[in-house]
């Protein structure tokens, strides 16, 4: 018998905030666990593993609830969900729907409700209606130092990014050089990113 996954209580919180944000706004919904990299750097990466680049956004609470949740190994140890304005998205960005369900098992799937930008989001305070968190976890040692090589790669994207993006390049970049793990490592951000401390 073929059933859709079920959603945990935590899950279904954290997407009823999600949709209190929202209201009655036509809005996509974006589960990070990678929140203040996002913020810090006012972009949204697509994603490079797996499949076509893209940055994946759902029309469901809930989806972007159970991503937000999912623990990774190089995560910030938070959870949380973008709210943002889907017109304002579609005014600079290409949007296409996914129909397609991601099958768990042979009988378990989940509708993700997902639609996708198959490029960078480079504005996304432009877009953001709101951010709504979980609760924080305790990480262990490993999963700090992931996460900081996580912040680097990201950091490196976004300096390969500013040489080609016209929008990104005419902002000014804040560096500063950082020792990480015994290396010198230059740091990058766009002056007047969001501060994640405002997002809770």
């Amino acid at each position: 018998m073929l059933c859709h996954i079920k959603y945990s209580d935590a899950e279904r919180q954290l997407a009823g905030q999600a949709r209190e944000v929202a209201m009655n706004r036509d809005v996509l919904y974006h589960g990070t666990r990678h929140a203040q990299s996002i913020l810090k750097t006012g972009v949204l990466f697509r994603s490079l593993s797996g499949g076509d680049p893209k940055v994946c956004l759902t029309r469901s609470a809930e989806v972007a609830a159970y991503w937000a949740l999912l623990d990774r190994d190089d995560d910030e140890g938070r959870g949380s969900i973008f709210i943002l304005d889907r017109q304002s998205l579609e005014r600079r960005y290409k949007i296409d729907a996914n129909p397609e369900v991601y099958w768990h098992s042979k009988t378990r799937f989940h509708d993700e409700a997902e639609e996708e930008i198959l490029d960078n989001v480079v504005d996304v305070g432009n877009h953001l209606i709101g951010v709504v968190s979980g609760p924080t976890i305790r990480r262990s040692q490993r999963a700090k130092t992931l996460n900081r090589r996580f912040k680097n790669e990201i950091e490196a994207r976004l300096l390969e990014l500013a040489k080609t993006d016209d929008q990104l390049s005419n902002r000014q970049l804040d560096c500063k050089t950082v020792i990480s793990e015994g290396e010198k490592v230059k740091r990058c951000i766009p002056v007047g990113s969001y501060d994640p401390k405002h997002y809770g």
